[in-house]
Formats: C-alpha cells, sequence, structure tokens
C-alpha cells in the first residue's frame, strides 16, 4: 500500500494511486473478516459471517465511485505522468504479491472455505486485484511507448469499473448463496 501509494503520488499516476487506496482498504477489511471469527452480541456464527461479508463487499462501492470520479476530471485535462523503472517495480511487486495471496487462498481446504465465505470472496477479489495490476502495469507501459497520458486516466476507469465489477459479482454470490443454504 505505502509503496504503490508514494509510486503513484511521486509519478503522478491515478491507476497506481487508485491500486494503492484500493489496497488499503484490504486492511480493513482483513479486520472485519477477522472479527467474523468471533461470536458476540449473542449472533449466530453464521449471520455475524454474512454481514461482515455484506460490509467487507459494500466498502468498494464508494470508492470505485471515487476512482471513477477523478478519472473523468483527468479524462478533461490529462496530467503528464513520471514513470520510472520504481513505478514498474512497484506495479509488478503488487502484482506479484497479488498471485502469492491467490494461491494462499486457493490451497485451503474445500470445508474451510465453504465455511466462511469471507475466504471465497476475498480469493474473487484477490483474482481482480491481479487483473487491475496487469491494467496498471500495461497502462504504464502504453504510457511510457506513446507518451499517451489519456491512458492513465482510462486505465483508472476500467479499475473502477472491475472494482464495481467484482463488488456486484461477490454481493450477488453472498446473497443468492445466503438464499439457497436457507431454502435446504
Amino acid at each position: 500500500f505505502v509503496a504503490e501509494l508514494l509510486a503513484g503520488i511521486y509519478s503522478g499516476s491515478l491507476s497506481m494511486i487508485s491500486d494503492s487506496l484500493h489496497l488499503s482498504l484490504h486492511i480493513l477489511v482483513s479486520l472485519i473478516a477477522v472479527a467474523s471469527e468471533y461470536k458476540f452480541l449473542g449472533f449466530s456464527s453464521t449471520n455475524i459471517k454474512f454481514w461482515t461479508a455484506v460490509i467487507n463487499i459494500s466498502l468498494f462501492f464508494p470508492l470505485a465511485f471515487a476512482i471513477a470520479y477523478e478519472a473523468n476530471e483527468r479524462l478533461q485535462n490529462p496530467p503528464s505522468l513520471d514513470l520510472t523503472s520504481v513505478f514498474f517495480v512497484v506495479a509488478v511487486a503488487g502484482f506479484i504479491a497479488n498471485i502469492y495471496t491467490i494461491k494462499i487462498l486457493h490451497t485451503g481446504h474445500g470445508e474451510e472455505r465453504s465455511e466462511n465465505k469471507n475466504r471465497l470472496y476475498l480469493y474473487i477479489h484477490m483474482v481482480v486485484d491481479a487483473l487491475g495490476s496487469v491494467i496498471v502495469i500495461v497502462g504504464g507501459a502504453l504510457i511510457s511507448l506513446t507518451g499517451l497520458y489519456l491512458v492513465d486516466p482510462i486505465a483508472s476507469l476500467i479499475l473502477a469499473g472491475l472494482i464495481f465489477i467484482g463488488a456486484i459479482t461477490m454481493l450477488w454470490k453472498l446473497f443468492y448463496g445466503h438464499k439457497c443454504n436457507h431454502i435446504h
């Protein structure tokens, strides 16, 4: 998060700043997911896990909106960017971290994953994050090769769209799965 934020601020890249802010939510989401492992206030474990998953997923909607808003502003007047090798090292490191996290989440046992939906949704989310990292890297490469700074707000809009679609997909799966679990 810190490396991406600093690289984004230094370079002026909204797509990198967006990815870092998205990553900052991972800290909060992780804390909420940890809370889902404990029983409190007499709520059942199932209800706690369900509602913490809803809260986690819902946090990404305001972020997607903020990124899209700023990207739209930058589409009108794209700022010049300073994409150094540090930008690409940080972007590739973010991609590698996403792939590593996907691998860790995927290696859990099936029963363990089905018991806590937060893990499944985090896995889906990390796949979307990896796609976001690819967008940052490819966008940066296109800017470096062509000098078209317009690519950055476009890449940011795509990131915002991915975050939004990922959140909608996870909410759909969560509510549909929750409804199906109560029918059986």
